[in-house]
Formats: C-alpha cells, structure tokens, sequence
C-alpha cells in the first residue's frame, strides 16, 4: 500500500485547465496565463512541461496562474500588476526543493 501511494505522487497527470484566462472588471480586463514548469516524469524518463496538481490528494488537479498583462485599479489604488505577483522578498528559485 505505501508503494502505492508513493507512486501516486511520482506520476505526472495531465491537467484540463485552460492556458490563459481573462478576469473583466468593468473596461478593465486582468489577462492570466498558467504556469508550467519542466520536471521530471519518471514513467518516460524524460523532462515535460508541467501545471500542478493538489498536493495532499496526487489524482486531483491543480492550476497556477500568473497575470501576463492588466492592472486592477478601483479609484486611486493599484492592486495588482504584472509582474509583481508575490508578497514576500522569497522568490520562486528559494521554495523550489
């Protein structure tokens, strides 16, 4: 059974999620496109291009986005800009293990 699961977690599954989509707000338009990154898939021992899946249950589907272009802005405040997706001084290259 723990062979199992292990393996549950090694197979890459493909997923469903659209490559780009567009949030409207008013004449405002946030336009995202899925994040991808190059792993390993042990079953064709080769490096693919990969979106995510959900972590605590491996069959399960997962999708990242990054905004590629727009800016929210209601009034006089900037919420979101390309670019600019993270919160913290960690960049993306510190959480990779």
């Amino acid at each position: 059974m723990a062979r199992d699961i292990k393996e549950m977690y090694r197979r890459v599954i493909e997923d469903n999620f659209p490559e780009q989509i567009t949030i409207s707000f008013g004449n405002q338009a946030l336009i995202y496109r899925k994040r991808r990154w190059k792993i390993l898939d042990e079953s064709k021992g080769e490096i693919v291009e990969q979106g995510l899946r959900y972590g605590e249950n491996p069959h399960q589907r997962a999708a990242l986005y990054e905004l590629i272009n727009g800016n929210l802005i209601l009034g006089d405040c900037k919420f979101i800009e390309p670019g600019r997706g993270l919160v913290s001084a960690i960049t993306e290259e510190d959480m990779q293990q």
